[in-house]
């Protein structure tokens, strides 16, 4: 499923796109779009990464938290030894 896009102006160093460029002319990245795409697609990631992880550590020192996890835990204890491996 492709999703909806929309145009929007952005500023860019020159050298950025020179070399965006030069990639797309030896087929190293389909166009200069689709590698600015990607590379927004990995900032955003990273992005969404460090949020999470920010919000787990700061879970890390709830103790409601704490205690709803080890709940849970005990609750599928007997459920995972039924499980073998990772799935």
């Amino acid at each position: 499923m492709k999703s909806e896009t929309v145009r929007y102006t952005a500023t860019l160093p020159t050298v950025y796109i020179e070399e965006l460029k030069e990639m797309a002319k030896e087929k190293k990245v389909p166009s200069v779009n689709y590698a600015i795409n990607k590379a927004l697609e990995g900032y955003l990631k990273d992005q969404k990464a460090a949020r999470y992880a920010a919000l787990m550590r700061e879970a890390g020192r709830d103790p409601a938290f704490l205690a709803r996890t080890v709940s849970c835990s005990e609750d599928f204890k007997a459920v995972d030894s039924e499980v073998s491996g990772t799935w």
